[in-house]
């Protein structure tokens, strides 16, 4: 009987990706892949966040740029790294941190 209730809550937990949704009009930031030439420096902004999933990070990440309301339509992530998450049962076994400038570029606008 254990098996049976066992075997449903695995699957809900390998399937939890894809939680975090676009908020604030996040999905019109574009990711850069390397430093930008010709854009503006803003900010660096940090963020840690308890996901399954790295694309939930990446996502909890643009989130937290468009929530500032500040100018800026593109960003760079320049570390990212994880943190196990201690004493968890049921949950994300690890936290991922990462780190981004975030830019101004005429050519996205």
């Amino acid at each position: 009987m254990k098996k049976f209730l066992a075997m449903p809550l695995m699957l809900a937990l390998v399937a939890c990706g894809g939680w975090v949704k676009p908020e604030h009009g996040s999905e019109k930031l574009v990711r850069l892949v390397e430093e930008p030439t010709g854009c503006e420096f803003l900010y660096r902004m940090e963020v840690e966040v308890s996901v399954y999933d790295q694309r939930d990070a990446e996502q909890y990440l643009r989130n937290r740029i468009a929530e500032q309301q500040r100018r800026g339509n593109s960003f760079h992530v320049v570390s990212q790294r994880t943190r196990p998450n201690e004493w968890v049962i049921f949950g994300p076994e690890q936290s991922f941190i990462l780190g981004a400038n975030v830019y101004d570029c005429p050519q996205f606008n």
